[in-house]
């Protein structure tokens, strides 16, 4: 196990370099020159001038890259060009409320996926499996604003039984900072329950038709050793490969469940960059989502180790 940790983490170097100078590059979409339009429409030549010199734009892009990779290592992402503060210190600010809602919506998708997908797939083509199926597909295909819509209607204005907007930190009071959290993370965990709930269905299926499960159900073993212990091992390995992607679409969709809620996490903190233009915070985020899903996949590879003994044998 300790060689496959060690294999993974040095196969994130280069993911992190071509993430990374992608991430920079971001500079070079803004149209026109950056330094005009970042300097204001009504700037002088001279605050032009001032603006390039602060971003470094007069050096090479390969050197501009090079310093910005030396600060991003050492913990420095800049400071933002209209709030006048450490991009480090405002995501870490903003950082807690996205994990959060993150955290809770994939436990909400496992909560649903594992006994959905369970029924579903151990009772193929039968009426729980049809009813599984069809939910599902509703899951994917339903809009989360949509979805946000209408639980705020039902559970926060028809009858106010959960807070419609804002958060409260953990620290401050868990039970208000589960309250506050239900309805967004409902909301964001629905696709990938749905997603979770169809990849578990269709491994178990698989799985169930092996010649060693027929073995075990020869045995005369108890339904609930055959499927828990030895085919849902196997069939949960994709559902982990899964998972470990819905992260990054979770944190993807954070930024309309944050808005929608008025969570004041990483989603609300990257609109009001892009609206402003702020590219030392829009980088910021971008840096953080992307370590965020990176360490997500990584956990998630360790998981598909331990469950997969041929992938710690390789």
């Amino acid at each position: 196990m300790t060689r496959l940790v060690v294999r993974r983490l040095l196969s994130l170097i280069p993911l992190l370099l071509i993430v990374t100078f992608l991430t920079f590059s971001l500079i070079l979409l803004v149209p026109g020159d950056p330094a005009v339009t970042l300097a204001g429409d009504n700037a002088t030549p001279e605050q032009i001038d001032a603006t390039r010199e602060r971003l470094g734009l007069n050096d090479p892009m390969l050197v501009q890259y090079g310093k910005w990779v030396g600060d991003v290592l050492t913990g420095d992402l800049g400071t933002s060009l209209y709030r006048n503060e450490q991009v480090s210190e405002t995501i870490i600010d903003r950082l807690p409320v996205t994990l959060s809602l993150t955290f809770l919506a994939l436990v909400v998708a496992l909560v649903v996926a594992i006994p959905a997908g369970l029924i579903a797939g151990t009772r193929a083509g039968r009426a729980s499996d049809k009813v599984a199926t069809v939910a599902a597909s509703v899951g994917v295909a339903t809009p989360s604003f949509l979805l946000a819509l209408i639980l705020l209607l039902f559970f926060a204005i028809w009858n106010p039984w959960l807070p419609a907007t804002g958060y409260v930190a953990l620290e401050d009071s868990p039970w208000e900072w589960f309250r506050h959290l239900v309805l967004p993370a409902i909301t964001l965990g629905t696709a990938a329950a749905a997603e979770m709930t169809r990849q578990l269905r269709s491994s178990l299926v698989d799985v169930l038709k092996q010649d060693y499960i027929r073995t075990a159900w020869s045995k005369g073993l108890a339904s609930r050793v055959v499927v828990g212990k030895h085919a849902l091992k196997n069939a949960a390995a994709p559902m982990l490969t899964v998972a470990g992607l819905q992260v990054t679409v979770l944190l993807g969709g954070s930024i309309i469940v944050e808005q929608i809620f008025g969570l004041p996490g990483l989603g609300q903190l990257v609109i009001s960059a892009v609206n402003s233009r702020d590219l030392p915070m829009i980088q910021g985020v971008v840096v953080a989502s992307v370590i965020i899903a990176v360490l997500a996949n990584l956990v998630v590879d360790l998981l598909y180790g331990y469950l997969n003994p041929k992938v710690r044998a390789q």
